[in-house]
């Protein structure tokens, strides 16, 4: 299956499996193994998004890393697909972007490229750690500048042990998973 149908599907899926019960016992479980993880607990910046809908919701995690005394940076994007990371607090003033996620209004200070560790998005995820995102390719082309540690957070719905969409030598993968499950790799 191709990645744009794949991508349809697969938004589709989480959707609805957002809506279940089953959905927060999850995502309460990704945190749970998230905050005991060495490389969250051991990283001084996180790069993190903002959580949108039928995503496992973000501020959690950045008011775990407030706790911790990290530094926390979101992206920034640009029209020619770039991005940076602002460094991210209570206090910052943020905008919409064309894609309707939230971003700093303000970013000609505090940067961060690359943030200790990077908690990339996705739609989906598979046991040899290749990662479908949402499309417009920021999050690969960031990685090919700026390589760093990277972590992704996946539901059972976005989990697959073998990868069912195809790869393509501009995709990055990530350097570790964690899932609802056991499987984590």
């Amino acid at each position: 299956m191709d990645k744009v149908s794949f991508r349809k599907k697969q938004i589709d899926l989480v959707s609805q499996f957002m809506k279940s019960d089953k959905a927060q016992k999850e995502i309460n479980n990704i945190y749970f193994q998230l905050f005991n993880d060495l490389d969250f607990q051991n990283a001084p910046t996180i790069g993190i998004t903002l959580s949108m809908n039928d995503e496992i919701p973000t501020f959690p995690i950045i008011n775990q890393a407030f706790e911790m005394g990290k530094e926390v940076y979101v992206p920034k994007t640009f029209p020619d697909y770039s991005m940076t990371f602002v460094k991210y607090t209570k206090d910052t003033e943020l905008t919409e972007n064309n894609f309707g996620v939230r971003e700093p209004k303000e970013y000609d200070n505090n940067l961060m490229d690359p943030p200790d560790l990077l908690i990339v998005p996705g739609l989906a995820f598979s046991a040899d750690k290749n990662r479908l995102g949402f499309g417009a390719g920021y999050f690969d082309r960031y990685l090919a500048k700026f390589p760093t540690k990277t972590l992704a957070l996946a539901l059972s719905q976005q989990y697959y042990s073998q990868t069912p969409w195809p790869v393509y030598v501009l995709d990055k993968p990530v350097d570790k998973i964690i899932t609802s499950g056991n499987e984590n790799v």
